[in-house]
């Protein structure tokens, strides 16, 4: 089940690079819109994002699809992480949920 997911998202990372690339790479001006194709509701923060490709791109030339995979997965973990914290219920949680202490 875990190699058909992970052959399932690297499918889709090709999919989108592919769409977007000349030459075999893609701009580092094009990755907010890559990032969105994959997840429209990604957050990320612009900053560290151009950070990361300025660290990939460091010739001008573009980024290849390992350099986009490397980025791309960076910021979906993070989203994953930032989604699935231990007490993710915690707005279901109120006050008045608990007896008073005595």
């Amino acid at each position: 089940m875990e190699f058909k997911v992970r052959k399932e998202s690297q499918t889709l990372l090709e999919k989108i690079f592919n769409n977007h690339e000349r030459r075999g790479v893609v701009r580092g001006y094009q990755m907010p819109t890559l990032l969105r194709s994959l997840n429209p509701e990604l957050n990320y923060n612009e900053t560290e994002l151009k950070e990361l490709v300025d660290d990939e791109d460091t010739n001008g030339s573009g980024l290849d699809f390992d350099a986009f995979s490397r980025i791309s997965l960076h910021f979906l973990l993070k989203q994953v992480r930032r989604e699935s914290n231990d007490f993710s219920h915690k707005k279901l949680v109120r006050p008045g949920d608990f007896p008073e202490a005595t």
